[in-house]
């Protein structure tokens, strides 16, 4: 693969604009075809499921409940088991067989009194949602039960069937652990590479950016976001080392080494344009891969060098031999049984979802005695991978917009499609794929592609009718009420506890690269590389954007939204200094005592900080009583070296999180 691997730089033709804004844009949103893949998985499944079992049919009449769990199996078995590698995900779906089998006979038998079945069933989502505190394992296994026991619930099987209820389960799982592990295997090496692909579409727009006239600073900082998001993904396929080090020793460590480098330059490369770009005719040159000076005079055209340079040493590093891909991952942590503390902390979250999920059920049954399922599975699932009251709500809000928009699309798609089985047949999975594919991405785009799916899948069955989707809607809206209702009222989690939490590992994480860095310059032992330290900062800050959201979300004041999003991009320049700082403190560098001292001493000083921000979490995002926060005064940009100096890098740090930190009324600033 070649550095900077370029298109001509020549505008294209009016046509062909929209499609290379569009691959751009897919490259960005799915670089190495995770996404792709996990949708095709769980089509795939699906499908030799679907056909695996009518071939069975033909010999056995099968009961539709057969049917109904292997397609629940089918992609709940692809999408929630994460286990790394075959062994383990073998294991876990072993679990879940036995748990969903145990599932729906409980159902079967308990068919008969509806209340008892409806107490198993609240029984069944109590310790689905407890077993999220036990690892990924059993949060599949939880799921997959949640899912069986409905299913159980909702066909209501004879005795008599459960054996082969049992063997189309079997089946199903046995398929998707063929489709995940043998047809459509993670690949590291590959997915790396195709990663890497992005990363020249994001270079490559960078530099176009570069031809304008002054620099679009919104423009490439987006584009510098998407290029971190490519970095972070490529890097989560080089093996980790066992020690929480960056990568694993040897090539990988190389590998991983050559990939920061490339972000880090070119972000070095975008500060320097916003003070004057380099040559339009160089930078066209390096876009086609043309061969370039070894020298320059202004530094934003030495920074094009470079960045040229480190993906070449990238490529390099990529084709070592041995495969930096060689080295065994590192075995993941054993996970606690349980989450620490009190009775009521491990017991919270189920408490709060199975009393929503009984609220749903009564007030579904109301509205429709066959119908209430819609109601319970929409108040479980709002609390999936929810930290905060708010958080839970705007989850509610996608699956109710998610639906309202799947009734009217559906009601017409249905309508349009009547008297076409063909089409409607052909359409239905590609809804569900779609549905897949952005499940990672905007959860109400997909539930609106599976409420397409079910209007012609009751169109195909002849039991499609507006009302029916209505009736979807009402049930969705009831389960997502019921769900934010709880989330308020029982053991409220505020969204400022969960912002304060994530502030406070961020936090942690800055200390820890600045005692880290001071370590580095005075020559004491390591625990962690320096370089690990500031992706683990990379890291915490991603999780504090999360975790900042339904705070700085549209239906905030315009003055608010600034106030968070500004203390974002604060703390977002401080993660790029720590990059900085990284590799301008390589190992083994040596310094000059005056130099050590004062590299020492901003360390200090940046830990000193850090001890008052970690005092100011509650009123870091939100003006707590008695605090106001300081003006983000625009500052003159910082001249760019040549050679990452660490002094600097303290400082900057230094300065941006006192100007990102409040000050109490009173406190010196």
């Amino acid at each position: 693969m070649t550095a900077l691997r370029a298109e001509a730089p020549a505008r294209p033709a009016g046509w062909r604009r929209p499609l290379r804004r569009l691959r751009d844009r897919l490259g960005a949103s799915d670089p190495a075809f995770s996404r792709l893949r996990m949708a095709s998985r769980a089509m795939l499944s699906l499908a030799l499921c679907v056909v695996l079992l009518l071939g069975v049919h033909q010999v056995h009449p099968l009961p539709f409940a057969v049917f109904g769990l292997a397609f629940v199996i089918s992609f709940n078995g692809t999408l929630a088991v994460r286990d790394k590698g075959w062994r383990a995900q073998a294991q876990t779906r072993a679990i879940a067989w036995v748990a969903a089998g145990v599932a729906v006979a409980a159902a079967s038998l308990l068919a008969a009194w509806p209340i008892a079945a409806d107490a198993a069933f609240l029984a069944v989502i109590f310790a689905a949602v407890y077993a999220r505190a036990l690892g990924p394992r059993w949060t599949a296994v939880g799921m997959i039960s949640f899912m069986a026991f409905f299913m159980g619930d909702y066909f209501k099987p004879p005795v008599a069937d459960l054996p082969w209820i049992a063997g189309g389960a079997a089946l199903a799982f046995i398929v998707t652990q063929i489709v995940t592990n043998a047809i459509l295997p993670d690949d590291p090496a590959r997915d790396f590479r195709r990663a890497l692909v992005s990363l020249d579409q994001r270079l490559q727009v960078m530099l176009r950016q570069l031809l304008e006239h002054p620099v679009d600073r919104p423009k490439m900082q987006a584009e510098l976001s998407r290029l971190r998001d490519v970095v972070m993904m490529a890097e989560g396929f080089i093996p980790q080392g066992d020690d929480g080090s960056l990568a694993a020793r040897g090539p990988a460590s190389e590998l991983a080494i050559a990939l920061f480098d490339v972000q880090l330059i070119a972000e070095r490369l975008a500060r320097a344009s916003y003070v004057a770009a380099p040559p339009p005719a160089l930078v066209r040159a390096a876009m086609r891969g043309a061969t370039l000076p070894e020298q320059a005079e202004d530094v934003a055209t030495r920074m094009l060098l470079r960045l040229r340079r480190a993906r070449a040493v990238l490529d390099r590093a990529l084709a070592a031999t041995p495969s930096p891909f060689a080295a065994a991952p590192a075995p993941a942590a054993a996970k606690a049984a349980a989450k620490a503390g009190s009775l009521l902390a491990r017991f919270k979250a189920p408490i709060q979802v199975t009393l929503a999920c009984a609220v749903a059920m009564a007030a579904g049954l109301v509205v429709s005695p066959s119908r209430w399922y819609w109601a319970v599975i929409t108040a479980f699932i709002v609390f999936n991978n929810t930290k905060s009251r708010a958080d839970t709500a705007f989850r509610a809000l996608q699956r109710s917009l998610g639906t309202f928009a799947g009734l009217i699309g559906g009601t017409i798609l249905a309508t349009l499609l009547s008297g076409q089985p063909v089409i409607a047949a052909a359409l239905m999975p590609v809804c569900f794929f779609l549905a897949f594919y952005y499940l990672q991405v905007s959860y109400s785009v997909m539930i609106f592609f599976i409420t397409l799916a079910l209007a012609l899948l009751y169109g195909l069955t002849g039991s499609f009718a507006p009302a029916v989707l209505l009736l979807r809607l009402e049930e969705t809206v009831i389960g997502a009420v019921s769900g934010t209702i709880m989330a308020f009222l029982v053991f409220p989690s505020r969204t400022a506890t969960g912002v304060g939490a994530a502030l406070d590992t961020f936090l942690n994480a800055l200390g820890d690269v600045a005692s880290a860095a001071k370590g580095r310059a005075t020559g004491a032992a390591e625990p962690l590389h320096l370089m690990a330290r500031s992706r683990l900062l990379d890291r915490s800050y991603t999780d504090l954007a999360a975790a900042v959201r339904p705070i700085g979300g549209p239906w905030a004041t315009v003055t608010r939204f600034g106030e968070v999003r500004e203390r974002l991009l604060l703390l977002s320049a401080i993660v790029h200094w720590a990059r900085v700082l990284a590799r301008s403190l390589p190992s083994g560098a040596s310094f000059d005592p005056a130099e050590r001292t004062r590299i020492a001493e901003a360390a200090d000083h940046l830990s000193r900080n850090v001890v008052t921000a970690r005092g100011l979490e509650t009123s870091f995002f939100e003006r707590a009583d008695g605090a106001e926060v300081t003006a983000l005064q625009p500052r003159p940009p910082v001249a760019i070296r040549d050679e990452a100096d660490p002094r600097l890098a303290l400082e900057m740090m230094i300065s941006l999180l006192d100007r990102a930190t409040p000050i109490e009324s009173g406190r010196a600033a």
